[in-house]
């Protein structure tokens, strides 16, 4: 398992993938494919979560963003 502070989502992702593939093959012990899919079922929250981190960052970006083209338009419309 990785450490938390050194997993990304692009490594998530990829460990999920892997661990979908292998429980799909089938042939593990009971055992193992349960850590498996218990080891995906946090994964898919990790990669949820960072995903709603990065719908906010964006959200405030954009938000932002029309922000400062409101003062440019301002600006431009009157002068300043």
């Amino acid at each position: 398992m990785s450490d938390k502070k050194d997993l990304t989502f692009e490594k998530a992702m990829e460990e999920l993938e892997e661990i979908v593939e292998a429980l799909e093959e089938g042939g593990l012990p009971l055992e193992e494919s349960l850590e498996k899919f218990s080891r995906g079922i946090e994964l898919i929250k990790y990669c949820n979560n960072k995903l709603g981190e990065t719908e906010k960052k964006i959200e405030v970006l954009i938000k932002e963003d029309e922000e400062i083209q409101d003062i440019v338009s301002f600006e431009e419309e009157f002068g300043q």
